[in-house]
């Protein structure tokens, strides 16, 4: 103890200041200040890690949270989709069954009318007479047959008639309540299958006496539309809601009466009911003009009620939108906002009768799930960040203990370490700022034989290893210098080989035409061409090198001029295929770097709109004929530059007045954006119908090229971008477009 007083007495004793006590106290210092900078650094280095992992945390469960969501939104838009698709099976095939049974039933009377001899007459129980039973087929007569007398004639056809029964007892008994032949003449056969003892409908009063069939709305409905039909849901006679299923039967005058059978539509709603997977889901048949014929729900916007409520006319836009969808036959999901809350609506077709089934879910019973595991990930990051708390406090009591025992063992290193390092020191930080001041040239001479010599020599090892790097650099900077200056040159060298593709040609009111290219780098391997054969005859190209660069845009340069020279050599613009040729044999010839281009070229009379053209494995242009807007077919002929000795063919069109050609290369429909998607073939055609119309060619270029840009976004342009656009207008006394 008495000789860390001494030591830290003669530290701090005033009077002279030796190098030896100077470094001492650096040194002491030095140790104090690293010790608390490095405490300081990692407490703060903790509490910000603290902060951190809350911040982090945090956005974790809620990314965990809107994952979900997302996860579940997609599984439940999927599974909602198909359970709807299900629906739709099972009532369709409940209907289609119905049909068939009714169709089959129908022919079946056609063929009784018309050849009554063929068949056997029957006497069934008349309902104005008897009690019949229920599934049991019987006669009723309405009220005005019997005032207007039953002739002999109606009699006889009664009978033969009658020999339906076997096949009304054939059809299915599940799910038909009832099952009617009603002729014209004012007679009916009818079998009621309502289950229990309550026999037939019409054989008790005030029925018996009283119904008249031919008023009723599906017979109307049949003999008007006279074709199998379908009906809203109606009260049907028995007291229940059912739809019917109608068709017409024929005798050898025409039209003789009609086929009916009815279906519960409580029986639909169960069959659509069990196939609901989540108590929150409900069903519903949206009919023809966009009224709801069948629900579970009893009262609100989906419930089944006026007929004549048209939802494709409703103020809410989506659900509208939804509506007119499902009266169009077609399938999908729809979002839907309704009394402040979201819905999601999967809609489906029903086969045959033009309707379409709706499923509807709560969007919030979905989430509900998703809000409670982000609160529950929420919470165990707060419990991590207690623990934390308390592991910072333990670490910084132990680190303070830790510098105590430390600061000792320091001390004792450092009296040693002053008295060895003074001297050397001080010669090399006077000759470090030496170097520091640009003296790449100073040498340090220390022969201490231990790290200091080391650290002497690495001083001069660094200086000569500086020196070095100064000069390299120097070199290497004029060296990029000079290589941006010549791809700069370059560029600009490119740019003027293409033509001017901003209108070039005012003076031609036949046609309108653009063209622009933008590499991926500096210079690039798409090109694009057009010129006046003679005064009549334009030729349009656009070409895609395989490569990028410096290397493919020499090989543009070649292609492009020997197309042209080769074309304007032949003198003869239906040579196309043979000027393809020889420019294939010729850059075969010389292409040493396996390099290829494909070409799509074409010549245009302008005066008559046929266009003669060539495709060498290039991608299909674009044609608009009026609001058709198609791709052209697909290049018949291999690309150009491989192999020496192939053939390319030609084919022609004729383009109307207004008709457009859009030419590009892959550059983009290959388009990416940040996601890796592409911009795709589909989408680019769909750009081109809404973007192209009405607009003049620079116009529609640019239109097309901001479309690619804003998909792409920040994602980098990875290969070269060409487009051209043709608008011809027909011969000059027509006008432009």
């Amino acid at each position: 103890m008495n000789r860390f007083h001494a030591l830290i007495s003669m530290i701090f004793k005033k009077g002279e200041q030796g190098i030896y006590r100077r470094i001492l106290r650096t040194a002491l210092f030095g140790s104090f200040l690293t010790f608390i900078t490095i405490g300081a650094i990692s407490l703060c280095s903790m509490l910000i890690l603290q902060t951190m992992l809350v911040e982090k945390g945090t956005a974790l469960s809620e990314e965990v949270g809107s994952y979900l969501e997302s996860t579940l939104e997609d599984e439940t838009r999927h599974h909602l989709t198909e359970t709807t698709l299900l629906k739709a099976r099972v009532v369709g095939n409940i209907i289609h069954v119905c049909s068939l049974n009714v169709e089959f039933m129908a022919e079946k009377m056609s063929n009784i009318m018309r050849t009554p001899g063929d068949h056997v007459s029957k006497n069934l129980p008349v309902a104005n007479d008897v009690k019949v039973p229920s599934h049991t087929p019987y006669v009723y007569y309405t009220p005005t047959l019997i005032r207007q007398g039953i002739s002999d004639k109606v009699r006889q056809e009664i009978s033969y008639a009658s020999s339906i029964d076997d096949d009304m007892l054939q059809i299915n008994r599940y799910y038909f309540d009832c099952a009617i032949i009603a002729s014209k003449h004012g007679y009916m056969i009818r079998m009621d299958m309502l289950g229990g003892d309550g026999g037939a409908v019409l054989d008790d009063e005030p029925l018996r006496s009283t119904y008249e069939f031919k008023d009723k709305y599906w017979y109307r409905y049949t003999e008007d539309e006279n074709k199998l039909v379908f009906t809203n849901p109606y009260m049907a006679s028995y007291g229940k809601p059912c739809i019917s299923v109608c068709a017409p039967y024929y005798d050898g005058e025409g039209f003789a009466g009609v086929v009916e059978a009815d279906i519960d539509t409580d029986f639909i709603y169960e069959r659509m009911k069990e196939t609901n997977d989540d108590a929150d889901e409900f069903t519903f048949i949206m009919g023809r003009k966009g009224a709801v014929l069948i629900s579970h729900q009893k009262d609100g916007l989906f419930a089944a009620g006026d007929m004549n409520v048209d939802l494709r006319k409703s103020n809410n836009r989506e659900l509208a939108d939804a509506v007119e969808r499902m009266v169009a036959g077609e399938t999908g999901i729809a979002t839907i906002e309704n009394a402040g809350k979201t819905y999601y609506l999967a809609y489906a077709p029903l086969p045959d009768t033009g309707w379409s089934i709706g499923t509807i879910i709560d969007k919030s019973a979905i989430m509900e799930n998703a809000d409670n595991i982000e609160g529950y990930t929420l919470s165990a990051i707060h419990d991590r960040d207690r623990y934390l708390q308390k592991l910072i406090l333990a670490t910084g009591v132990m680190s303070a203990v830790l510098f105590a025992i430390l600061l000792g063992s320091i001390l004792r290193a450092n009296v040693r370490m002053a008295k060895g390092i003074a001297a050397p020191i001080d010669s090399l930080a006077k000759g470090a700022r030496e170097i520091a001041h640009g003296n790449l040239g100073k040498k340090f001479s220390i022969k201490t034989g231990d790290e200091i010599e080391t650290l002497a020599n690495s001083f001069n090892y660094m200086t000569d290893e500086l020196a070095l790097y100064m000069e390299n650099l120097a070199r290497t900077t004029a060296q990029n210098e000079r290589i941006e200056t010549e791809l700069a040159v370059a560029t600009s060298i490119q740019a003027g080989m293409l033509p001017n593709g901003s209108n070039p040609f005012p003076e031609r009111g036949e046609f309108d035409l653009a063209a622009i290219m933008y590499p991926a780098r500096e210079v690039g391997g798409d090109f694009y061409d057009f010129y006046l054969l003679d005064e009549h005859h334009l030729v349009i190209t656009v070409a895609d090198v395989s490569d990028k660069g410096v290397p493919a845009a020499l090989f543009m340069v070649i292609a492009k001029t020997l197309l042209k020279e080769n074309l304007i050599y032949s003198g003869d613009h239906k040579k196309l295929g043979a000027v393809f040729e020889k420019t294939n044999d010729s850059l075969e010839k010389s292409n040493d770097a396996d390099m290829f281009v494909t070409v799509f070229t074409g010549v245009l009379n302008t005066d008559t709109g046929e266009f003669l053209y060539a495709n060498a494995g290039h991608n299909p242009p674009i044609i608009m004929h009026g609001a058709e807007c198609r791709y052209m077919e697909k290049a018949a002929s291999p690309i150009m530059g491989t192999i020496g000795g192939l053939s390319y063919k030609t084919a022609k069109l004729t383009l109307a007045p207004g008709d457009r050609l859009f030419l590009y290369t892959d550059g983009v429909t290959e388009a990416r954006n940040m996601s890796r998607d592409f911009f795709g073939e589909e989408r680019f055609l769909d750009t081109a119908r809404t973007k192209l119309a009405a607009n003049s060619a620079e116009a529609g270029i640019k239109a097309v090229h901001d479309a690619v840009k804003d998909f792409v976004g920040d994602a980098v342009q990875s290969d070269d971008i060409t487009m051209l656009e043709l608008i011809y207008n027909g011969p000059s006394n027509e006008g432009k477009v």
